[in-house]
């Protein structure tokens, strides 16, 4: 039986997170999973939505949006003209290696047990 409390707890406890990140950080949980794809190489707009299980209207917002704070820029793909590509600014990459690198802790919740060791889920 799935125990319908467990995942209340879990839902509740990631809201907690994406709230201490907008307060740390600036950004939205998307926001921050965007930055962290193009800093991985990703910077096809296609396959960042793929990565990030959004549509192509959710990823334009958020893309308006970090472009708007200066954080990504859209060039044209010097391989395809028809083509994007997005790219983190001096400002992004610092912005990523910041919160890569900060002290913003994970709810209780939001870490499983694996092969005996504890390992968070994100």
């Amino acid at each position: 039986m799935i125990d319908l409390c467990a995942i209340r707890r879990l839902q509740t406890s990631l809201r907690a997170f994406e709230e201490n990140l907008k307060e740390q950080t600036g950004l939205s949980f998307n926001d921050a999973l965007l930055l962290c794809a193009v800093n991985k190489g990703i910077t096809e707009p296609g396959a960042l939505a793929r990565e990030l299980e959004l549509s192509p209207s959710r990823l334009t917002r958020v893309l308006d949006s970090l472009e708007t704070r200066a954080l990504v820029t859209r060039t044209l793909s010097s391989i395809d003209r028809r083509s994007l590509t997005v790219s983190l600014t001096e400002s992004g990459a610092r912005l990523v290696q910041e919160y890569s690198c900060s002290e913003i802790t994970l709810p209780e919740e939001l870490h499983f047990t694996q092969v005996g060791r504890e390992e968070s889920i994100i």
